[in-house]
């Protein structure tokens, strides 16, 4: 029996495209929108690259079919392949220990589709799967997508396969439109970027959606029907900051006025990108970010020498990071410092803690952001600033916590803005005037608390000396 997958599925032009893809290119995403047929041509792609490799003779290849996690597979592929699926081709079961799977019968090469889920792809890293197909990518991790790639392996075949269908939005969002929609390629972690392919497919280039289901994919609320509808991958439902618009945002970079006011926060990381940004505020007191180091792998003396090489010439009124870099976490400089913050001192680089009340800071950058026909938004980003842009728009709401940001995602230039804009507006609320630059600044978390404490001191007998001399004002000193 010869068996042909067009024959069998009859794929749209779409379709075509992606099947021509991935005999061409190892890492291959299809979709990008609804109803552009994703998961149903996944498991027949399978079938036709097991039914290849038998005539080439591959017999008994695994494959693997991952959703991300067990309901997910069962209503998107295994009811599915059970309905599509002809009996000649093969045998659905649990037909061995490890799980679901297809296997197709001998004169077809007895290949196998393991039917798996990713609630915990580490139990995976003693597999092997020829080629490895997600359905709905942007559901998982970049972590996931890490390790499968060490997973795809077979003796005797050299053209392994990573495949995967996805719609925008979800917790991958990012990560998935870096490589496949933006095309951004780590060279020291990432694959090659000539082995990767995106095959986009919108709802229209499927003649089997019914013209009801189109009509019900338009008339979508605006962020769904731009991701679903439209295949635009800058707007997506769960997106934190909808106030979003690459058009309104983003600027072309321009000579500062020397009269501008200018800041840098800092959020610090070493397996985790580091962030450092530069900002100026104009008379209007709008917001402009205009400059950014986004480095991983640094230690301080790289970053604090990259820090001041591009801050050179320049004059701040004042510096803020993230509070954690002021505690004593066991980090020890070439010159002994204790801290992050001191290491940074080092190198003439003086930090103030910057506020972290998280939910505080990112309502302020809902403000900034927010801009409608009569009034332009307050914080704005030079189109150099390009970690910024990637990454902001594409920060999603905690599930848990939908008052805040989901932490999985890549937010450390979102987390240094939110730094920046506290310390604007404690400024102005409780700012002192810094005894070397004359300007004000925020206070920073030793003040905060002495403050507290002189509040506490006035509800007690203890008198000014004591406070000054005794326990409190050394523990004080302390305090990160």
């Amino acid at each position: 029996m010869i068996i042909s997958l067009r024959n069998l599925v009859n794929p749209t032009p779409r379709q075509d495209e992606f099947i021509k893809a991935i005999d061409q290119y190892k890492y291959v995403l299809y979709g990008g929108a609804k109803g552009g047929g994703k998961s149903y041509i996944l498991r027949w792609a399978l079938i036709r690259q097991l039914v290849k490799w038998a005539k080439e003779g591959h017999r008994n290849v695994r494959v693997g079919l991952f959703c991300e996690d067990y309901p997910s597979l069962k209503d998107r592929q295994i009811t599915k392949i059970e309905k599509e699926f002809p009996k000649w081709l093969g045998t659905l079961g649990d037909n061995n220990i490890e799980g679901m799977s297809f296997r197709l019968k001998p004169q077809f090469g007895s290949g196998i589709i393991a039917l798996r889920n990713l609630d915990d792809v580490s139990k995976y890293a003693s597999s092997e799967f020829a080629i490895a197909a997600v359905d709905e990518l942007t559901k998982n991790e970049r972590k996931v997508f890490d390790q499968m790639r060490s997973i795809i392996r077979w003796p005797g075949i050299e053209k392994t396969g990573f495949w995967a269908g996805t719609n925008p939005g979800e917790i991958g969002h990012l990560w998935v439109k870096k490589l496949w929609v933006d095309r951004i390629f780590d060279p020291l972690e990432d694959p090659p970027a000539s082995q990767f392919a995106f095959v986009k497919s919108l709802p229209v280039d499927n003649p089997y959606n019914s013209q009801s289901y189109l009509e019900d994919l338009k008339r979508l609320p605006e962020k769904l029907r731009k991701a679903y509808w439209e295949g635009n991958w800058d707007i997506f439902e769960g997106q934190y900051f909808s106030e979003w618009s690459r058009e309104e945002h983003v600027i072309k970079p321009f000579e500062i006025p020397l009269t501008w006011r200018r800041f840098r926060a800092y959020d610090h990381g070493r397996e985790n990108p580091a962030c450092c940004k530069w900002y100026t505020v104009d008379y209007d007191g709008r917001v402009y970010s205009y400059r950014e180091l986004y480095r991983r792998g640094l230690n301080v003396d790289q970053l604090a020498l990259e820090i001041n090489r591009l801050s050179e010439g320049e004059q701040y009124e004042y510096s803020v990071a993230d509070p954690s870099i002021f505690a004593n976490i066991g980090y020890v400089d070439k010159f002994g410092g204790q801290t992050i913050a001191e290491g940074f001192a080092r190198y003439g680089i003086t930090f103030l803690p910057a506020s972290n009340r998280r939910v505080d800071g990112w309502n302020l950058m809902h403000q900034y952001l927010y801009w409608n026909e009569k009034q332009k938004p307050k914080l704005l980003y030079f189109s150099t600033c390009v970690d910024s842009i990637r990454t902001i728009p594409a920060l999603i709401h905690d599930d848990l916590k939908p008052e805040d940001l989901d932490t999985h995602g890549e937010d450390h230039a979102g987390d240094v803005d939110r730094y920046f804009l506290m310390s604007l507006h404690e400024q102005r609320t409780q700012g002192v005037k810094d005894e070397v630059t004359g300007m004000m600044r925020p206070k920073n978390e030793i003040e905060k608390k002495l403050d507290q404490l002189k509040a506490q001191m006035h509800q007690s007998p203890m008198n000014l000396n004591e406070f000054y001399e005794g326990k409190y004002y050394r523990e004080s000193q302390i305090i990160d």
